[in-house]
């Protein structure tokens, strides 16, 4: 079968190797290097991926868009959820009464965060990280709460057990008592959002958290969920003109504006640190080829001494370095994608092996390493690799082609 000359003689000298030793060992090292380095820039590029999908879906999923509060509560909570579900960026609405408490049980303490929830509400905000069985019972039961799976731990508590819940309680001018209100609630079960929310958050029944809040059963606010995140300021502000009455508003940029500013950094900053392992092994396949051209010499010279234009030796090369970037690559993009997809087996395998949690929701957003693989990102990786390693054969290959069969073969 007819082949080129630069192809047979690229196909041969990448297969065959060199003679000298030190030679494939180079060779083998910037091979490995290149691997590596596409390997590594997929996982690192899919956990940052996978960092941005559960901050707009577990993170967002668990915290409101957008929160209207109202100093003395809001008495139309029915007409101004549908006020507010007319807007065309909001998805849904849900009335919530908040408040910062402390939980005791069998002389344990957890400081939490009481949020008053209207269950049959629920799905699109905190509901969603609770069985339907649960959001009945919540609905059903005076006296219920729902403890996080930490702040559960933390107080040895389980369903069916009682626990004591003790917040500030405020005069009308604001000034906090000497007494604080106390109240006695069933534990109903458990959840786990896997965010720091699981620190110390509690959930009740609407009525009860706002009756403990003293706003004589009316729900403190609205949690509202919109479908553009990056325009919910613009949406709170459209939605206050909409309502009547005082109301003010959060949103999620200011709660977890600077986490999202965080992850996109982290991001852009780990890449980059990985992406200079793609260009150092790209060095490699400098020094590789370099060293190549000097092994060679004598057959470059033959080939020459033969009738083998210099533009036929610099295909050969650039031939030989596009086989190294495409296998190298290639071999990459298996392990990344591999290792990308489980990465949290891994981690989780990790975790039980050392007895070490390597993410906690004290300190980190999450307490598990999710990944999301973009073939977009994949195929951009590939395309930077492969250039850079065309760009890495330039030198060599016309090196090669400067050979001079006469002062190389002089004294053979």
């Amino acid at each position: 079968m007819f082949r080129p000359l630069p192809c047979f003689l690229a196909l041969r000298n990448f297969t065959s190797g060199s003679r000298n030793r030190l030679v494939s060992f180079i060779s083998l090292l910037a091979i490995l290097g290149l691997v590596l380095g596409v390997a590594l820039l997929i996982i690192v590029v899919s956990v940052m991926n996978g960092f941005d999908r559960e901050m707009e879906t577990r993170i967002l999923g668990a915290v409101p868009h957008i929160r209207l509060f109202s100093h003395e509560g809001i008495d139309n909570e029915a007409s101004l959820r549908d006020t507010l579900l007319e807007h065309p960026n909001v998805r849904a609405v849900m009335p919530f009464t908040r408040l910062e408490g402390m939980l005791t049980r069998n002389g344990k303490t957890r400081p939490v965060e009481v949020l008053g929830i209207e269950p049959a509400l629920s799905g699109q905000f905190i509901g969603q990280f609770l069985p339907n069985s649960l959001i009945m019972k919540l609905n059903q039961t005076s006296g219920g709460v729902v403890l996080s799976t930490i702040v559960a731990e933390n107080l040895s508590a389980k369903a069916g057990d009682r626990v004591t819940l003790l917040v500030p309680s405020r005069s009308e001018g604001g000034a906090i008592h000497v007494a604080p209100r106390v109240a006695a609630f069933t534990v109903l079960g458990t959840f786990a959002t896997h965010t720091t929310l699981d620190q110390g958050l509690m959930l009740i029944h609407l009525p009860e958290a706002s009756a403990l809040a003293g706003l004589n059963g009316h729900p403190q606010g609205m949690q509202v969920k919109v479908d553009q995140l990056f325009q919910a300021r613009q949406t709170g502000f459209q939605l206050m003109n909409l309502l009547p009455g005082e109301f003010y508003f959060s949103d999620w940029l200011q709660t977890h504006g600077n986490l999202y500013q965080a992850i996109k950094m982290s991001r852009n900053m780990v890449s980059l640190l990985v992406f200079l392992i793609i260009a150092i092994a790209v060095f490699n396949v400098i020094s590789m080829l370099m060293m190549t051209v000097i092994d060679k010499r004598a057959e470059i010279a033959i080939l020459k001494t033969q009738g083998a234009t210099g533009g036929e030796i610099v295909m050969t090369f650039l031939a030989q370095g596009f086989l190294i970037g495409v296998f190298g690559a290639g071999l990459g993009v298996l392990l990344g994608t591999v290792g990308a997809y489980n990465i949290t087996a891994l981690a989780h395998w990790l975790e039980s092996l050392l007895g070490h949690q390597l993410l906690n929701s004290e300190i980190y957003p999450i307490d598990y390493l999710p990944a999301d693989v973009h073939w977009a990102d994949v195929a951009m990786i590939v395309m930077v690799a492969l250039g850079l390693n065309f760009l890495a054969t330039l030198y060599p290959a016309f090196r090669a082609a400067g050979t001079r069969p006469a002062e190389v073969l002089r004294y053979e």
